[in-house]
């Protein structure tokens, strides 16, 4: 077996023969990217690319995870670890992946007292390995042959980040929307029915808004919390239980949609629902902690980078595929929906639904973009009036960032506050397409100007508008918070501070 390192993400690569037209299995660069690993060329690339490395994570000085093992500088994972794993061959035990764990992420915790080590499933560590050692825990090759048994109903939901990110590997610009091609490949693979998870999106604000309304007039915990972000809500289990009242107790766009799908749209289509099965595609690792610790109706949870590697092996090229539509019943998505794979998406598609709820209108077009809810800055907020009413909100990026919003009780001025785990939100997960190190600032905004232009251009932007929402309530949930929506759609917390401390709950 020869060795080559991909210049551009730093993937070290090991095969017997490469071809013409090969490309890096993580990133997808073209072969002229690929050199032959010599000792000098290897230690060359990989310090350039360690060096590139989330500037503020090498900065660090502190030690907030701390090893049983001094000489061990890499962040343990478990093997029963759901999200991610370590390809042990390829690690050079640089350090850096406990950095951003430290930094990024915000963990710390002791090996010596910790029974395990703590992780959210985030895959941040993914994106800032110089060596590709680790990756997500993949799931495709399972998908593939329970669809080539064709004893199972397979069904596909695309989150919204993805639409904007799976075309880098397949020579697309990051940010161009390629939704209706994924769907296309997706059929070519063989799954029977491909829904939008902004459907999913739709659904979790008419909830959300519903329990923020019932919070607001019954005085019940403010602020409200989002949920949608599973590393999120783990880590407030696991560092601040004391938060968890002021949780939202709405599941997750996707935890909601599969939910529905195996309840409602079984019924619709005659289909017995043990014969379903769900796979998520999310550009999110923590989706398949969420999908093993969370919620049961989510049975696959594919990242998009996975999603890459199942196309390419199938000989699935994106460019040229012709556009496919979703399927009905579940698939119409509004603008508000898409905007939740933006930090500050949940919070702008709230206030637009909540406009309607207070003042039985809709805002405005020119109105319904909230320029001060987006971008990068660690924490935004504003001031929202609606009618009468002042409303203070706030949107945070980055669990560091969510500690400086805690501290002397600050958080509680607001009456809602959004909180994602990845900078810019789910654009800028762990299971997105890699990229060059140095790239990753650029790439994120590119794809977050993606789903803002999708939102824009959709002809209904807000989620109490969206068709099949409102056919689904009809037909079947009646009413957001009914006792229907509180069994297939809205969940509970537990304290996992216990973890901390490696003594049983």
């Amino acid at each position: 077996m020869t060795k080559y390192i991909c210049a551009k993400c730093g993937y070290v690569i090991e095969t017997e023969k490469m071809s013409d037209d090969y490309k890096c299995p993580m990133c997808g660069t073209d072969k002229e990217d690929i050199k032959l690993v010599t000792n000098d060329v290897f230690q060359e690339d990989l310090d350039s690319i360690i060096e590139s490395v989330v500037e503020e994570a090498l900065d660090i000085k502190t030690n907030k995870i701390v090893n049983d093992i001094t000489e061990d500088k890499k962040v343990r994972i478990s093997q029963y670890n759901p999200a991610i794993v370590r390809i042990s061959e390829k690690c050079i035990n640089c350090g850096q992946c406990k950095k951003t764990c430290e930094k990024v992420v915000n963990l710390s915790y002791d090996l010596n007292i910790c029974k395990d080590p703590i992780c959210l499933g985030c895959g941040q560590c993914i994106l800032n390995c110089p060596t590709g050692a680790i990756i997500p825990k993949y799931c495709y090759k399972e998908v593939k042959e329970i669809i080539n048994t064709n004893e199972k109903v397979v069904v596909a939901l695309i989150s919204p980040a993805v639409r904007v990110s799976l075309g880098e590997n397949f020579g697309f610009d990051p940010g161009v929307n390629i939704e209706n091609k994924i769907v296309t490949g997706l059929k070519k693979v063989g799954f029977d029915y491909v829904f939008d998870t902004a459907f999913g999106a739709d659904l979790t604000i008419l909830e959300e808004v519903a329990e923020f309304a019932a919070r607001l007039s019954n005085k019940g915990p403010i602020p409200q919390f989002t949920s949608c972000c599973p590393a999120w809500v783990k880590y407030a289990e696991v560092y601040h239980p004391e938060l968890l009242d002021n949780l939202s107790t709405c599941k997750s766009p996707i935890g909601m949609q599969c939910a529905i799908i195996k309840e409602y749209f079984s019924k619709e289509k005659n289909i017995d629902s043990s014969k379903i099965v769900t796979v998520a595609i999310t550009p999110c690792t923590s989706k398949k902690m969420e999908a093993r610790e969370y919620t049961n109706n989510i049975d696959y949870v594919m990242t998009a980078s996975e999603l890459s590697i199942l196309f390419k092996e199938e000989d699935i090229k994106l460019s040229n595929l012709s556009d496919s539509d979703y399927d009905k019943l579940l698939g119409e998505s509004s603008g508000a929906g898409v905007l939740f794979g933006n930090s500050g998406g949940v919070t702008e598609s709230v206030i637009r639904t909540l406009h309607r709820i207070m003042t039985k209108t809709n805002l405005k077009k020119d109105d319904l973009n909230f320029t001060e809810l987006r971008g990068f800055d660690g924490i935004k907020e504003a001031t929202i009036t609606i009618d009468k009413y002042k409303l203070r909100v706030a949107v945070v990026q980055q669990l560091e960032n969510l500690e400086e919003l805690l501290k002397d009780d600050r958080y509680k001025k607001y009456h809602f506050i959004e909180v994602m785990n990845c900078k810019g939100g789910c654009i800028g997960g762990g299971g997105q397409p890699l990229c060059q190190i140095t790239q990753l600032e650029k790439v994120r905004e590119q794809r977050s100007k993606g789903l803002y232009a999708i939102d824009n251009n959709r002809p209904v932007r807000c989620a109490h508008d969206n068709k099949e929402l409102k056919i689904l309530y009809k037909n079947y949930l009646k009413k957001p918070l009914s006792e229907d929506s509180f069994k297939l759609l809205h969940t509970s917390y537990s304290d996992k501070s216990y973890l901390l401390k490696g003594t049983e709950k």
